[in-house]
């Protein structure tokens, strides 16, 4: 099985996958710092935040048809030299002192990775055989994961002690070797008939009435509804809770984060470690085990008088919460894969990700509105609560599976 599921083109783009993200992710990171430097407003800091989001919801699903009317690695490395091409660009010519330039290549970065991710998602399950699925998405998770984690840590680095200017070269760079990679890349595809922006819609239409007929509408509801109810508590509420509630520093915050981010690639090595044992029918029981560790929070910020072991309560719950949603997301995603026509993949996959994308800046703001006028206790039982239903959603559509 290893020698199939690690073919040189699905090992490739691994590896391309590693050095663009990790290139995107630190550049992105130290542009916010950047934006917030030169402005030194909270209010425009978060709103540049905000508005990069809503490429990844207005283009996904663009994304989707480009990645199943093109060849995939075509789109992987003209994007990624497009990229390198802007980065080196404002690195060049942009650091002129205004916040304009930033915010916009952050506008820019996202929008290419909407455009991006639909073709790395529809190439899996082209490039592994069905059996290793879910291994092979595992080990993408495990890849971004592992790059979104350590990208903010080492932009954070090198932009605090060289700079913006030797920080986007560097990305630069990493974004044209992933480029060069990709072009070696070699991914099945056979050509759609017809073109042209009617020809889109009706992609569109045909990957919406495919969602309908095929009775995945339910669980791409339950997805959204994690990103509705679960993981925006973990977001929005731990820093609140560890920082605010508790009074702790940003250093011990700062290690609940990485709990986060740890407990996304363990849940990966969960899945390509047991692979074909863990069965999709019964991936509920993870989505509940994602969804507990919020009725352990309740106590541990009520009773806040040893704020050291509260904070202790926080980070395990954050560790074992993401773990378990991350097996639950890796394995709904490659039930999706499965299920879906390899016409489609690219498209279907991409409204799963905008429904994702539109409801967490939902579920973030919601939960802030909670964290400012209820007691910080009563905000993890009201986010059980509100998984519950998901849950037992999950469990019904699944048993059917």
């Amino acid at each position: 099985m290893n020698e199939v599921l690690f073919s040189r083109s699905f090992a490739l783009m691994l590896l391309g996958q590693v050095v663009s993200i990790l290139g995107n992710a630190m550049l992105r990171f130290a542009l916010s710092l950047y934006v917030l430097d030169l402005t030194g407003s909270a209010t425009l800091f978060g709103a540049v935040l905000a508005a990069s989001m809503l490429p990844t919801v207005l283009l996904s699903p663009v994304g989707g048809v480009l990645a199943d009317r093109l060849p995939r690695q075509r789109i992987m490395y003209v994007l990624d030299f497009l990229t390198a091409a802007a980065v080196w660009n404002f690195g060049t010519f942009g650091l002129g002192g205004s916040a304009l330039p930033p915010a916009a290549l952050l506008l820019f970065l996202s929008a290419i990775q909407a455009l991006y991710q639909p073709s790395v998602l529809s190439s899996v399950p082209l490039l592994a055989p069905q059996r290793a699925l879910a291994r092979a998405n595992a080990l993408v998770t495990q890849v971004s994961a592992l790059s979104t984690l350590l990208g903010p840590v080492a932009g954070g680095m090198f932009y605090g002690f060289w700079g913006m200017r030797p920080l986007c070269l560097i990305s630069a760079g990493c974004l044209l070797a992933a480029a060069v990679m990709e072009c070696f890349l070699r991914i099945p595809f056979t050509p759609a008939p017809g073109h042209g922006l009617g020809t889109a819609w009706r992609d569109l239409g045909e990957a919406g009435r495919f969602l309908a007929a095929s009775g995945l509408l339910p669980l791409l509801g339950v997805v959204a509804g994690i990103n509705l109810c679960l993981s925006p508590l973990y977001l929005v509420g731990l820093p609140y809770f560890v920082k605010i509630t508790l009074g702790l520093s940003s250093q011990l915050y700062s290690l609940v984060e990485a709990a986060m981010g740890l407990g996304t690639i363990l849940g990966a090595l969960l899945v390509g470690a047991l692979g074909s044992r863990l069965v999709f029918s019964r991936s509920w029981r993870y989505l509940l085990a994602g969804a507990l560790p919020l009725a352990a929070m309740a106590p541990a910020i009520a009773f806040r008088g040893l704020p050291l072991i509260s904070w202790g309560v926080l980070l395990t719950a954050a560790l074992l919460g993401m773990t378990a949603a991350g097996v639950f997301s890796i394995l709904a995603q490659t039930y999706f894969q499965t299920m879906t026509p390899p016409a489609l993949l690219g498209k279907v996959g991409s409204f799963v990700t905008a429904a994702a994308a539109c409801a967490l800046p939902l579920g973030q703001g919601l939960y802030g509105a909670a964290l400012d006028h209820l007691p910080a206790w009563l905000v993890p039982l009201l986010g059980l609560a509100a998984c519950l239903p998901l849950i037992g959603t999950a469990r019904r559509k699944l048993g059917d599976i």
